[in-house]
């Protein structure tokens, strides 16, 4: 240590009342390897900053989220992210070191889920010991004993329900191609020698059910659920032996009862196949509109690849496959029903992968389909955690991050997936134009707070919208709701050409919740231009709002005598238009509503289908994001008052 003692002494040598030699580090510090807490007070002028708290709490939180938004990588564009990196999380872990133990010193600081397991704790002492030893080879995890349950699945129960329910083999192959159809590239997956090794080998030969039981329990779950789906979607069904009335009911009643055999023995009977079939009873049960049962089956299809370690390591296609898709419809739960998520994209580990063997043209361009799904999600992932969630930025900050996401996605679209507005036809694979039909709705969900925050001020006010707004608020505002309105129109009317054209999945809950989602824009943007004082433009005039909602109306009753669904979103419709034209709301209005009449058609009238208005080319042309990001980017990092006024609370599903 050098003798010389400096003016300035570390706050090391300052504690513990040593000399200090002023170096950085300084002699003493590096003498007992505390290097890095050598640091120095730096002398702070006098002259004091007025700093509020709320300011300082918004620093500390964006820089949270900055720092999320790089261990997530969350806002790479697409195009510069390979098709075999996970978009989810940083690819840089070691290929090796996929059962959660890597050091967080090397770049993964976040929390590696299963490390608190005491177990998991064991064996790396026992790794770390065998290393120090040179016993690497001989170090084996322990052989944990366990008691075999007496309580076991009936075999010959499972033969019996399957026997007593299953079709003939051809009416199941076509309900099976039926759901392939519908939703096969989106929310499903069929591997490509599904109808040999499964169905042929397996389903229809009886000498096969006692050679692998786990294999064929599980198989004919998953079967009984394709069936239930292709049932709900063919429309050529044949009735049903229960008598009834809404299509697969017997066949996901007999997919619930072998699940329940099966309880039995989970832990001996999870696969991939009977992780699919949650999944499905899940889609099917949305058909019945029970949001709840659909989210704790997809909870128990979740927990169970999570047991299975997919989301570390997968070793086939059709394991990653299932993965994602378990990501996919747990967005598609969350994101409708307001549900929490329950999977954290920081606990995933695995890469979405393409097809390795392309037996065809269309299985290559149903995983094509898929991975833009993925991505989908991923983007709403985004806008339930700004949108939805509180957090430090601005309302307007978090719109134009998710909207930039969406325009990413878009742009990075390969051309076979795109759509033109110009010469829409439904002709194209319905996977293509659902991936078109979820980007619509992920920008209405995005702009919509915007509206109930308007709808509030002009409710209970009486001045014009340029004196409750600033003006560049109201630009602001204005064009984050043109976006909105003009991306439920687009969204409305592929809708219902796909319903005047019989394209539509009528016995589906997608398709009718997406009609609902693009209703509620409409008749909140009508009522807005029904104001006296109205001055907001959303490019059409009321008129054509008025036509569109009373075309999905319409379209909604059409359905709703076989699909449970739409005959409450109808319900939930005509309810709020006829509260709003209501004498006993006074809220002034140039255009009254026009009446709904509710349930005054008879069946005959609503089988005849309403002519459809179609929609303005020129406003699907000019319906670029690229505009709006442009409209909204100078003003995307300001406050505004209504992020002073707990914007969230206007936010609610």
């Amino acid at each position: 240590m050098s003798d010389k003692k400096s003016k300035k002494a570390c706050e090391v040598c300052k504690r513990r009342k040593k000399r200090c030699s002023g170096g950085r580090p300084c002699d003493y510090c590096i003498k007992i390897d505390k290097q890095l807490a050598c640091t120095y007070r730096v002398k702070v002028s006098s002259k004091t900053v007025k700093v509020t708290e709320k300011y300082l709490v918004n620093l500390k939180s964006k820089i949270k989220d900055l720092e999320l938004q790089l261990a997530t990588r969350s806002n790479c564009h697409p195009n510069d992210v390979s098709t075999n990196d996970n978009p989810l999380v940083s690819s840089e872990d070691d290929e090796e070191d996929r059962d959660g133990m890597d050091d967080p010193s090397e770049g993964n600081n976040y929390y590696r889920l299963g490390n608190s397991a005491c177990g998991k704790f064991l064996l790396r002492i026992k790794d770390s010991l065998g290393k120090s030893c040179q016993l690497r080879g001989d170090v084996r995890p322990s052989v944990i004993e366990t008691i075999s349950l007496e309580t076991s699945p009936n075999m010959a129960l499972i033969e019996q329900i399957v026997r007593e329910n299953c079709p003939s083999p051809s009416e199941a192959k076509n309900w099976i191609l039926a759901a392939s159809n519908v939703i096969g590239a989106d929310y499903m997956y069929i591997e490509p020698d599904y109808e040999k090794s499964v169905l042929d080998e397996l389903i229809w030969t009886s000498d096969s059910h006692n050679a692998d039981f786990v294999k064929y329990a599980t198989e004919v779950t998953r079967f009984f659920t394709y069936l239930a789906l292709g049932c709900l979607f063919n429309k050529d069904r044949s009735p049903e032996k229960t008598g009834s009335k809404f299509p697969g009911l017997q066949y996901f009643e007999t997919a619930l009862r072998l699940q329940s055999e099966l309880l039995k023995v989970y832990d001996m009977m999870a696969n991939t196949s009977l992780v699919q079939s949650f999944l499905y009873v899940a889609y099917y049960a949305l058909s019945l509109d029970k949001p709840e049962f659909a989210y704790l089956t997809i909870g128990s299809a979740i927990r169970m690849v999570f047991t299975l370690n997919y989301h570390k390591k997968t070793t086939t296609f059709t394991e990653n496959r299932v993965f994602w898709l378990c990501f996919v419809y747990d967005r598609l739960v969350s994101v409708r029903f307001g549900f929490p998520l329950m999977i954290n994209e920081l606990d995933i580990d695995v890469s979405l992968l393409n097809e390795p063997t392309i037996s065809s043209q269309e299985t290559l361009i149903d995983s094509c389909h898929f991975n833009w799904q993925v991505k989908l999600a991923n983007i709403i992932t985004q806008t339930l955690r700004k949108i939805y969630t509180r957090n430090s930025f601005s309302f307007i900050h978090n719109c134009y991050t998710v909207l930039k996401e969406l325009k990413y996605w878009l742009d990075g679209l390969p051309d076979d997936l795109k759509i033109d507005m110009d010469n829409f036809s439904t002709t194209q694979p319905r996977s293509t134009i659902n991936l078109h039909i979820n980007y619509n709705y992920t920008i209405i969900i995005t702009t919509r707070p915007v509206f109930l925050y308007v709808f509030n001020k002009v409710a209970d006010s009486e001045q014009k919208a340029e004196e409750l707004f600033p003006k560049k608020l109201l630009n602001t505002i204005t064009t984050l709701l043109e976006s909105s309105v003009q991306a439920a129109q687009i969204q409305s009317f592929i809708l219902t050409k796909l319903y005047f054209e019989g394209r539509m999945v009528s016995t589906s809950f997608l398709d009718c919740h997406y009609i609902f989602n693009a209703t509620i824009i409409l008749i909140f943007a009508a009522f807005c231009q029904s104001r006296p004082n109205h001055a907001i433009f959303f490019g059409c005039d009321i008129n054509t709002l008025f036509e569109r909602v009373q075309v999905n109306l319409r379209v909604l009753q059409s359905i709703s005598q076989y699909n449970i669904a739409a005959c409450n979103f109808n319900k939930q419709l005509t309810e709020i238009i006829e509260l709003i034209g209501s004498t006993n709301v006074h809220i002034p209005q140039e255009h009254p509503f026009p009446n709904p009449s509710v349930g005054k058609e008879s069946d005959a009238q609503l089988a005849v289908p309403p002519l459809d208005p179609g929609i303005d080319l020129d406003l699907a042309r000019k319906f670029d994001l690229s505009r709006i990001l442009h409209d909204i980017g100078d003003n995307s990092s300001e406050l505004f008052p209504f992020d002073n006024e707990d914007f969230l609370k206007y936010s609610f599903f």
